[in-house]
């Protein structure tokens, strides 16, 4: 008896060359879907208060707005105590930073002169906010949300003027936000518009909120109106 060896034909070479395809195909959509869950299940830090308690916790994800009961339970929470002086904590947050909140003393003790690039504020609760500045050194990116408006986001742009470069300081703080708190009332639309070259903020804005530690002297700054 002879025996012949089967050569594959052309059918099965194709059949072959699309499962290897379609293996690597998988193989590459799961690498992304874990890459995708390890960028989302970073923490960030939210900060709330409730009865009369500043909690600081950190979230392996989103937590739906003002849900207390929630961020305790699914968040690494402790219990913080800040500085009553509302205008000199200078925290610095290099991850995104959430902040629920009532009202604009607690607001302002928690964002007031403080360093973060991504800012969530959440209003919770139906309260009518008086108009006042709050200072934010170098925003890059803020969201807004409360029971009379849908969540609203902004990016912050340094040029007053389009199509022209920026002129970016290096010194830091080199960027300062001023948040109008009253903008939580209900306005339509986030709007925000900046000055470049700002010698003196006390002088050129004397109605902002201002530091002694922010120098003058031989320094400018980018002022960013948020409104």
């Amino acid at each position: 008896m002879e025996f012949r060896q089967l050569k594959p034909d052309a059918y099965d070479i194709r059949i072959s060359m699309s499962s290897h395809k379609y293996q690597f195909f998988l193989l590459g959509f799961l690498n992304l879907c874990i890459v995708k869950d390890l960028v989302h299940s970073q923490n960030h830090t939210l900060i709330f208060s409730k009865d009369n308690n500043i909690r600081n916790c950190s979230c392996s994800f989103d937590i739906p707005s003002c849900d207390f009961s929630l961020a305790n339970l699914m968040c690494n929470c402790k219990s913080i105590v800040l500085p009553k002086n509302k205008t000199g904590s200078r925290l610095s947050y290099n991850g995104d930073l959430t902040i629920w909140f009532s009202d604009t003393t607690t607001l302002g003790r928690l964002v007031n002169f403080t360093f973060v690039h991504n800012l969530k504020l959440s209003l919770c609760g139906a309260t009518t906010l008086p108009t006042e500045y709050l200072a934010i050194l170098g925003l890059k990116y803020l969201r807004v949300q409360a029971d009379s408006i849908q969540e609203q986001s902004l990016t912050i742009t340094h040029c007053s003027v389009k199509d022209r470069p920026c002129l970016v300081p290096t010194t830091p703080p080199f960027q300062i936000s001023y948040l109008d708190t009253s903008l939580f009332n209900g306005l339509p639309l986030l709007k925000s518009y900046s000055v470049e070259n700002v010698s003196s903020i006390k002088e050129q804005f004397p109605n902002l909120p201002y530091t002694s530690w922010i120098s003058a002297t031989n320094k400018s700054y980018i002022v960013t109106l948020i409104y």
